[in-house]
Formats: C-alpha cells, sequence, structure tokens
C-alpha cells in the first residue's frame, strides 16, 4: 500500500537540531517529534502533493497527516520522494498558536540518488499550520498553508 511506503522512509536522526525559520529568531525544539512509523501511526493519509514547475515530474514533496498520538492527536510531516539526489532536502514550516514567524522544522537531506526522506512528525496541538517543503535540483518551493484542524 502506498501509505505504507511513504511512512517508512529515511529519516537522518543527526538532523533533529533546532532551528530558527526564515524571517524568525524563534528556534523550535524537535526533540519531541517522532519519525513515522507505519507501526504507531494510523490512518496515515496525504494531505496534498506538490510537484513544483521547476521540478517537472522528477520528485514529489508531500504533506501527511496520521493518528499518532496516545490520546488520538494528529500528527504531520512531509516526504521527498521521486528521482531524488544528494542535495535534495525536504522540510516542514510549522506557524506556532499566537503567531508567527514560520519555523523551519529542517531541511532533512537526501543521502544519494532515489531516496525517499521524511521530516519527523509535528503535534497538531503545538502549531496551528504547517505547509511541506523541499528542494530538487537546486530550486525550493512549498505546498499552502494548512490549517491543523481543518482537512
Amino acid at each position: 500500500m502506498i501509505v505504507a511506503a511513504a511512512v517508512v522512509l529515511a529519516f537522518p536522526s543527526s538532523s533533529c537540531a533546532a532551528s530558527a525559520g526564515p524571517g524568525g529568531d524563534r528556534p523550535i525544539d524537535c526533540r519531541g517529534w517522532s519519525r513515522p512509523n507505519p507501526q504507531t501511526v494510523k490512518n496515515a493519509r496525504p494531505v496534498y502533493s506538490l510537484t513544483s514547475d521547476k521540478w517537472g515530474a522528477a520528485v514529489d514533496v508531500t504533506l501527511w497527516r496520521g493518528d499518532a498520538g496516545p490520546r488520538g492527536e494528529w500528527h504531520y510531516w512531509a516526504t521527498l520522494t521521486g528521482r531524488t539526489r544528494p542535495d535534495d532536502a525536504v522540510w516542514l514550516d510549522v506557524w506556532p498558536p499566537g503567531g508567527g514567524p514560520w519555523h523551519r522544522r529542517g531541511p532533512f537531506p537526501v543521502g544519494g540518488d532515489g531516496q525517499a526522506v521524511s521530516t519527523p512528525m509535528a503535534v497538531w496541538r503545538d502549531y496551528t499550520l504547517v505547509k511541506a517543503c523541499g528542494r530538487h535540483d537546486g530550486f525550493s518551493a512549498c505546498g499552502r498553508d494548512k490549517g491543523a484542524m481543518v482537512d
């Protein structure tokens, strides 16, 4: 099933250091974020997919949503799949409750040709908006903002 294949992706654990987003000076602490895992994520489904005009059909960035919490909490994460190559990357931009700026969680780089990568999962209650972003062949793009409670 495509969901299971998209959930089991490379996840560079060393990339989980906090970083501030574009225009922002408040870093995010992702130590509590976890890797998407088909044994713990239920009802995983894509929210949207992004293929940039500059990328053609070479790669796809997808924002995913799934129930991964003990209390039925929705989690969001981004994946990069397709004809990837080193220097490609995926990240998740999040907007905290009470206002911005956007905070970037990542980037999580591709290690080799054709490798699929994922961001860690963000819990919806911690962020009001999320968007999936990626870089391929030197060009970056982000999907549309997505309210965490609205699909």
